[in-house]
């Protein structure tokens, strides 16, 4: 195949190349965009639904809530408790019912005001606009209540009180703002409760997205142009090449000496084929001297070839301790929590007698990288001071998964990804993500979370202080020990700890 042909091909890839990227860029932001809006908008309304519940449910069971007023009426509206005639502000055609006015009855400014069956009387629940605003307030989507009419009751922007949204799922301008309204039922004859997602929060969520997506195709397309003018220099300076190699074997052919000119190009690597030639030509008319000094010029190309392989195994371990950096940089409560775990997760793989370097590098990595997936892992929830919500820690929850997706794409890592994915399995069953019992977790994911969490307890963390090393070790005995740890990798890491008993100030 001639270059110019093989160019050409090249060329039409890198651009088959550039349109993929562009399809895959579309598609990714569509499917992205899709899962943006479901996580939202499925998260805000059950939010909203559970905290209508709670209060109605209270109100109900006659327990007072602090900003809530509950009040008893009877069948023709009158306030049993003040004897005020309600029947001209309130009014319902079903029960349970939500008053379409916004403006508050018995609090200040906007609330929502439901009419419900209270044994042989009416139960009058009123909610305010704080109340509301306090629970489900967001920096990237507003938490509506509705009428089945679409009339805004009560919004996290008190602004959007009194707007009619209309009843179907669309996109609207709310408070000229343009973004995505989503409505839900709920099981009261007049009510909705709805999302306003507005345009810019699906940009600022997807920022990063946008960026990379679009450095990679941009730096594609420069790629592109550079390819393509340094086509035109290398096929031209070729074919200079090649006519002037063809004169010389001419001359070879009809028995002539042969004193071969090189052609100056641009093209550094066609300069020193040429450079090369003439090598040959003097290496068939040297000695044995000059073969033999040949020889050992290719064995100096070798060491360099086998010293840059060292350089870059080097840098490759560089990079994956700088990724692991990036996670302690991002999570400020762990900072050099992964090199400790590293360098205790490989003293007690050697106790256990692993000698196995695939296990030892596969324990190295692990530990090192155990705690990747929390890039996915939102920064409020990863450095807040207090305890995790059962959401929050949901969502924590999530970080072996995320972890395991990006180590296993790289070659021969499959060890490290089961260490990244089960190092909060427990061997009773009740860890995450997957419920593994016993021998079901590797022994290598077993030491990882066994150094995990022993290192966990003497650093210290926003919730709590540093513990001692006697403390830490009580609570994994009393705690732990045939819940989450095998007894037997318990003592093995006794032993651990009794030969670096230096390392933690003994």
């Amino acid at each position: 195949m001639k270059l110019s042909v093989a160019v050409r091909r090249l060329a039409r890839y890198g651009l088959l190349l550039i349109l993929t990227l562009f399809l895959v860029f579309i598609i990714g932001f569509v499917i992205i965009f899709q899962n943006v809006h479901k996580y939202y908008s499925q998260t805000y309304l059950m939010s909203e639904r559970r905290l209508l519940e709670n209060v109605i449910d209270s109100a109900l069971k006659g327990k007072q809530q602090a900003d809530i007023v509950a009040r008893t009426l009877s069948q023709d509206l009158v306030d049993l408790q003040s004897g005020f005639d309600l029947s001209r502000v309130l009014s319902y055609s079903k029960l349970p019912w939500l008053v379409p006015d916004s403006k508050g009855l018995f609090t200040p400014g906007n609330s929502a005001k439901f009419l419900l069956e209270n044994q042989n009387n009416l139960l009058f629940i009123e909610i305010p606009q704080f109340f509301f605003k306090s629970f489900l307030s967001s920096h990237f989507a507003d938490v509506l209540l509705l009428t089945d009419q679409g009339k805004v009751v009560l919004s996290t922007q008190a602004e959007t009180a009194g707007v009619n949204t209309g009843t179907k799922n669309r996109f609207v301008r709310l408070n000229n703002i343009p973004g995505y309204l989503y409505l839900e039922d709920l099981p009261i004859a007049n009510a909705k409760v709805g999302v306003f997602i507005p345009i810019r929060s699906y940009f600022v969520l997807l920022l990063p997205y946008l960026i990379i997506s679009s450095f990679a195709l941009i730096g594609t397309v420069v790629w592109m142009i550079f390819f393509l003018r340094f086509e035109t220099k290398l096929v031209g300076a070729t074919a200079m090449v090649i006519n002037n190699i063809s004169r010389s074997t001419t001359q070879i052919g009809k028995d002539k000496e042969v004193n071969y000119v090189p052609v100056k190009t641009r093209i550094d690597e066609l300069n020193e084929l040429q450079e090369s030639i003439v090598k040959l030509l003097e290496i068939d008319k040297a000695s044995q001297v000059e073969m033999h000094a040949m020889m050992n010029s290719l064995q100096d190309t070798v060491n360099e070839l086998e010293e840059m392989q060292r350089v870059l195994q080097e840098r490759n371990t560089q990079i994956i301790s700088t990724l692991a950096e990036a996670i302690e940089i991002k999570d400020t409560t762990t900072f050099g929590h992964s090199s400790r775990v590293v360098s205790l997760a490989l003293d007690l793989a050697k106790e256990l007698g692993i000698t196995d370097p695939a296990d030892l590098e596969a324990i190295k990595f692990g530990a090192l990288l155990h705690d990747v997936g929390k890039i996915g892992i939102p920064e409020h929830i990863l450095n807040k001071p207090g305890r995790l919500t059962f959401d929050e820690f949901e969502i924590m929850k999530k970080h072996p998964i995320y972890g395991e997706k990006i180590v296993k794409n790289i070659s021969g890592w499959d060890l490290v990804a089961d260490i990244v994915r089960h190092h909060h399995e427990n061997i009773d069953g009740s860890g995450y993500p997957d419920g593994l019992v016993g021998n079901q977790i590797s022994v290598r994911a077993q030491i990882v979370s066994l150094v995990d969490v022993f290192t966990a307890l003497i650093e210290e963390r926003p919730y709590r202080p540093a513990m001692s090393l006697d403390e830490a070790l009580r609570v994994i005995e009393r705690e732990m020990i045939g819940v989450k740890f095998n007894p037997n990798l318990y003592k093995a890491f006794l032993n651990v700890i009794k030969r670096r008993l230096s390392d933690f100030g003994l």
